[in-house]
C-alpha cells in the first residue's frame, strides 16, 4: 500500500525486519533463519533473507551461487545509497524465498572508518516497498562489530539464538547489553523479540541451562525449543527447505520451526498493537 507524504512515496504495511543474532558462533543462527524461511514459504507466503555474515552460509543454504554481476550486502555496506536494497534482492531456488546475498568481501567493511557505516544497511532499505514479504530475516555474523551493529540499526526486533550451555547463557546476556546500547543510541525502535533455545539435547546440563534462561527472561524465551538433530545439517547441505525433507527427524524439525514462527508472529503482532 502506498501513501504520499510531502511529495515523497511512503510505503505502509511493511513487514517487520528481524535480526537473527548472537555474538557467539555455532549456536544455530543460520539454521534458525532458513528454518523460519522454510516455515513461511510452507504457508505460501514470501520472505526475504538478508545475509550479513561474510561466510555466506544463509546464501549457500538457500541454494544461490553468487556471481560477479550480483549486488550483495557488501555493496550495501561499502557506500551510502538510499534504496539500493531493491537492486540487490535475488530470487532463490526456494519457492517464495528471496535473498540479498553475502560474499566474503563483506568482512572488508569492518575496516571502513566512515561515521555512517552502521546506518548504511538501514539507509539501503529506505523507500523500498517490502510489502510483498511476510517477514524480513537478517542473518547476522557471530561477532561484535560493525557488521552486527548495522543489522541492529536496520531491524525492528532481534531473535537471539542460544545453546543451553553455560557459554550460551552468558552470550544471551552479552547480546542483550548490545541491543540495549543500540536501542538507546542508534535505533530506538529495536526490541529483543524472542530468545530461541537451539541445538538442545535432553541431558542434565541442557535442561538446567534452559531453566536458567527461562528464569532470567521469562516469556521472552520461546516455548518452542529447536532440537539438535542431524537432519538440520542434511537440509543445509542439500540446499533444501526443512519442510521438504523426508525421513530422519525432519518432521520434528518442521513442527518446531512452524511453531516457532507462530510464536514470533504472535509476539511481533502484540508489539505492533501495543
Amino acid at each position: 500500500m502506498l501513501a504520499v507524504l510531502s511529495g515523497e512515496k511512503v510505503y505502509v504495511n511493511q513487514p517487520k525486519k528481524l535480526a537473527v543474532a548472537n555474538e557467539k558462533g555455532g549456536v544455530g543462527k543460520t539454521a534458525t533463519t532458513t528454518g523460519l524461511a522454510s516455515a513461511i514459504a510452507e504457508l505460501g507466503l514470501d520472505v526475504l533473507v538478508v545475509d550479513m555474515d561474510p561466510q555466506g552460509n544463509a546464501t549457500s543454504g538457500l541454494g544461490l551461487d553468487v556471481t560477479d554481476d550480483m549486488l550483495t550486502t557488501y555493496d550495501l555496506m561499502r557506500a551510502t545509497v538510499r534504496g539500493r536494497a531493491a537492486e540487490a534482492i535475488q530470487a532463490t531456488p526456494w519457492e517464495h524465498v528471496d535473498v540479498i546475498p553475502a560474499s566474503k568481501n563483506l568482512s572488508d567493511t569492518q575496516a571502513d572508518g566512515a561515521n555512517d557505516l552502521i546506518f548504511r544497511l538501514d539507509i539501503a532499505f529506505e523507500g523500498v516497498d517490502l510489502s510483498a514479504y511476510a517477514l524480513v530475516l537478517i542473518d547476522c555474523p557471530p561477532t561484535l562489530g560493525k557488521l552486527l551493529y548495522a543489522p541492529l540499526c536496520a531491524a525492528d526486533g532481534v531473535i537471539v539464538v542460544a545453546e543451553p550451555t553455560i557459554d550460551g547463557v552468558r552470550g544471551v546476556s552479552d547480546i542483550e547489553e548490545t541491543i540495549a546500547n543500540v536501542k538507546r543510541r542508534a535505533n530506538p525502535r529495536l526490541e529483543l523479540t524472542t530468545i530461541v533455545i537451539s541445538r538442545a539435547r535432553h541431558n542434565g546440563e541442557h535442561d538446567f541451562r534452559a531453566g536458567e534462561l527461562r528464569a532470567a527472561y521469562g516469556d521472552t524465551v520461546a516455548r518452542t525449543v529447536i532440537p539438535d538433530y542431524a537432519t538440520r545439517q542434511d537440509a543445509h547441505s542439500a540446499h533444501t527447505p526443512i519442510h521438504q525433507m523426508r525421513g530422519g527427524k525432519s518432521i520434528a524439525l518442521q513442527v518446531a520451526y512452524s511453531d516457532l514462527l507462530a510464536e514470533i508472529t504472535e509476539t511481533t503482532s502484540e508489539g505492533a498493537s501495543a
